[in-house]
Order: C-alpha cells, then structure tokens, then sequence
C-alpha cells in the first residue's frame, strides 16, 4: 500500500512473503515476486521494455 501511495506502478515483492501480498494490492500497482536478485532484475527489465510485460506474481507462484 505504501509503495502505491507514494506514487509507485512497479514494485517488488518477496517471494517468501506471497501469502501477505495476495488480497492486498492497490488498484494500479503491478507486483511481481521474486526470490533471487536475478529474477527482480529480470523483471524490472520487462518493465522497462513493456509496461505491460507478463511478470510472474504471487498468484502465479501459488498457483503452482
């Protein structure tokens, strides 16, 4: 909530703290997890290259 009230449409979550991020994020704010420093580069660079890149989220990684 936080990072969508300072201004943020990206943010990072950890992997590990998926089951406090499902159900909890602001309208507008695209949430990937990641569980490696590789893997939060990754996605900020599908970001960077499409605003609407398909980046996994907790829901993805849950789902599983």
């Amino acid at each position: 909530m936080g990072a969508s009230e300072a201004g943020a449409d990206y943010f990072l979550a950890p992997a590990a703290n998926c089951d406090e991020v499902i159900g909890h994020v602001p309208d507008g704010l695209s949430v990937a997890a990641v569980g490696t420093f590789d893997e939060a580069q990754t996605a900020v660079e599908a970001w960077a290259a499409d605003s609407d890149a398909d980046i996994a989220t907790c829901e993805d990684i849950t789902a599983g």
